[in-house]
């Protein structure tokens, strides 16, 4: 239409009909909404849903649309009746837009929302887009992909009213216990956290939420030195409470850092000969690949800094 008429969609009226389960005392009765937003815009059905009461919205049929007296394609408020009609509060700010005449192939020009007709409701009713001003401080919004981790859902007293659940209050009165539903989605955190922290060997998991603070590897030697270093280690990190994944499996060095860079955890400590002979162990950084020597006396202090350092990347001390 505004491409036919070679205006901006924002001077045109958007018709949008839906069909609203709205909660009547015991009964919940069927309305139908005609809704009002600006061309340019889009209904936020969440914000429609709560201005009117709804527990549901589905879209309307072409019969529903007709049986209220307006025209699919070509549908306004004007001359309409016994009709909730909700308005976007962008539209009375917005004069002589082009809405539907309510009759096959016409529109109207120059409507303007006072004048040609009024609404039951006017509200924000439109959805957010990127580049919109900030409704707190005007600042404009960015909008990006997301992932729902967590959901909150109101129930009301959908339930409870059915149920009979009911509660008095300060003035002794019987009244229906209000629901929600609280959730959050434990394996699709680990997929954002995955999503967001891996490289192209495997997952780089920050210690605030790595399963295990240390993967503690231990290699094969001839003389059994690190076998018995390795144990030792493994002790001395659980007795100081600190969580260690220890991998003693007879395999080689290079299966086993592979397994360790495709788990993720934030330190690995690697007891081998070599290391041993230089006094002390290897420890590595899983995120940045940074290796160092730490000395085999006092390895559990020196093994809390390096948590503690992550700890500090991680919340920014």
């Amino acid at each position: 239409l505004a491409e036919f008429l070679q205006i901006p969609a924002a001077k045109t009226a958007k018709a949008v009909f839906l069909m609203a389960s709205i909660p009547d005392g015991q009964e919940v009765r069927e309305q139908f909404v005609f809704a009002v937003v600006r061309g340019d815009m889009d209904v936020n059905e969440t914000k429609l849903a709560n201005a009117i009461g709804a527990q549901d919205l589905r879209p309307a049929t072409e019969e529903e649309i007709r049986a209220v007296g307006a025209v699919p394609g070509y549908a306004s408020p004007i001359g309409l009746k016994n009709v909730l009609v909700v308005v976007d509060d962008l539209v009375p700010q917005s004069p002589n837009l082009v809405a539907g005449a309510n009759d096959e192939g016409y529109h109207l020009l120059h409507t303007n929302y006072g004048r040609d007709y009024t609404a039951t409701i006017v509200t924000d009713l439109s959805a957010a887009r990127d580049g919109d001003g900030c409704p707190l401080c005007g600042r404009p919004m960015r909008a990006t992909r997301g992932v729902e981790v967590g959901n909150i859902f109101k129930l009301g007293t959908r339930y409870t009213d059915a149920l009979g659940c009911t509660f008095l209050d300060e003035n002794g009165a019987s009244k229906p216990v209000v629901m929600g539903s609280y959730g959050i989605g434990v394996g699709r955190l680990l997929a954002c956290a995955a999503e967001e922290h891996h490289d192209e060997k495997g997952l780089t998991l920050p210690i605030s939420i790595a399963p295990y603070a240390v993967h503690l590897v231990r290699l094969a030697s001839k003389s059994g030195a690190a076998e018995t270093a390795a144990e030792e280690i493994y002790t001395e990190l659980q007795a100081a409470g600190i969580e260690v994944l220890y991998d003693d499996r007879i395999e080689s060095a290079g299966v086993k850092f592979n397994d360790a860079d495709l788990i993720g955890l934030p330190l690995r400590l690697t007891v081998g000969e070599r290391a041993l002979a230089q006094g002390g162990v290897e420890s590595r950084r899983r995120a940045t690949g940074e290796s160092r020597l730490l000395p085999r006396e006092g390895l559990v202090e020196a093994v809390r800094a390096e948590l503690d350092a992550l700890w500090d990347e991680v919340s920014g001390g």
